[in-house]
């Protein structure tokens, strides 16, 4: 993991790269804004590494707008948030089995630095490219979780 600064220069790295070779950034909508940002719910998500572990959510409406996210299966193994029958509904979900769980991610100066929101997790059915930001609450889960 590296610092914000180098994240974001990857993040349009990744980006200039798709563009360039012509391929389509997948848009994902959200049901209802992430909490703190209304009226940003179209988001690209753009994978930063081979296997998809470390993500660019790219607000499409404000392009200073991104957020880090992560795959929790490789820090966090045991992870695994209840999502509530009524979100599932919004997304028009039919298969909850199937929902990509991205992390959003605060770097630090250091990999030993970083957290990731795990009260939080951002929600995708592949399916209908529909997302939701749940709140996890009562859960006990850490909203800054150290990822090393």
């Amino acid at each position: 993991m590296a610092t914000d600064m180098s994240l974001e220069a990857s993040a349009q790295n990744a980006e200039a790269k798709a563009a360039a070779a012509g391929e389509q950034l997948p848009t994902i909508e959200f049901v209802s804004p992430m909490p703190g940002f209304p009226g940003h719910k179209s988001f690209v998500l753009v994978r930063l590494d081979e296997v998809g572990l470390l993500n660019s959510l790219r607000s499409v409406d404000d392009p200073e707008l991104r957020f880090i996210t992560i795959a929790p299966h490789q820090f966090f193994p045991e992870y695994a948030p209840e999502i509530d029958d009524e979100t599932l509904a919004a997304m028009g979900t039919k298969d909850p089995t199937q929902l990509l769980v991205l992390l959003i991610v605060t770097a630090g100066d250091t990999p030993r630095d970083s957290t990731a929101n795990l009260m939080a997790p951002i929600v995708v059915d592949p399916m209908t490219m529909k997302a939701a930001q749940c709140v996890l609450t009562g859960s006990n889960l850490p909203v800054r979780a150290p990822l090393a």
